[in-house]
């Protein structure tokens, strides 16, 4: 195994880490376990659960990892199968149950935790069409700048979410969920949102031919007895 392949793996471990300790701490309303409910204090609104800072400087090590992987596949000629497809499951892995779980606490609404996870989804499937036709499908730069502010966005809101203010679930003051405060810091989710569903649009239509072709599909008859 090369040290691509090693890094890829390296996420892969981090994965349930990263969610073990998400899970430790309840935030007030929220449907998850409360095992460790040791928080650092800043002020009389700042309340950041130690599981919470531990797990987000674990995700933005994951992140960079996803880079790291690719770029030393590249540089060093050590592209594989197994890092091709471990390398994308990892990814998806690590995004999609980060986001279940701080959709279940409450950080992100489940309207945009289903909207990033089911693109994830519909793309993997128009993947896998397209490659039935031998048609490859290459990435374009806003799916590229989508992934890279999903991380940002995630990152962010590991440290400086609503919660972590005391902030109350559909309020409006400064600290709650629809206060300014947090509509800034959700600003990279936002953005990432609508570029998921533009850039999805866009590989679509790019291979609408080859997706809605209606041709029926011959099959070879074995006329071996």
């Amino acid at each position: 195994m090369n040290w691509a392949n090693r890094i890829t793996m390296i996420r892969l471990l981090l994965i349930p880490v990263i969610v073990i300790l998400m899970v430790f701490y309840q935030f007030p309303g929220s449907p998850l376990f409360d095992v460790w409910n040791q928080t650092i204090n800043i002020g009389t609104h700042y309340q950041l659960p130690i599981a919470y800072l531990v797990a987000g400087i674990l995700f933005i090590i994951a992140a960079f990892t996803d880079f790291l992987d690719g770029y030393i596949a590249r540089k060093f000629n050590q592209v594989t199968t197994f890092g091709k497809f471990f390398d994308a499951i990892a990814d998806k892995v690590l995004t999609n149950t980060v986001l279940i779980v701080f959709a279940c606490s409450g950080i992100v609404p489940i309207w945009m935790a289903v909207v990033l996870i089911a693109r994830d989804f519909i793309i993997d499937a128009v993947r896998q069409i397209l490659a039935t036709k031998e048609v490859i499908m290459a990435a374009n730069w806003m799916g590229k700048i989508r992934a890279a502010m999903e991380m940002v966005g995630m990152s962010l809101l590991f440290f400086v979410g609503f919660r972590m203010f005391n902030g109350s679930t559909q309020g409006t003051g400064n600290f709650d969920e629809f206060g300014w405060i947090n509509q800034v810091v959700m600003i990279p989710m936002y953005i990432a949102t609508v570029l998921s569903v533009v850039s999805a649009g866009i590989y679509i239509s790019l291979n609408r031919k080859q997706l809605f072709d209606t041709t029926v599909i011959s099959k070879k008859v074995d006329e071996k007895k």
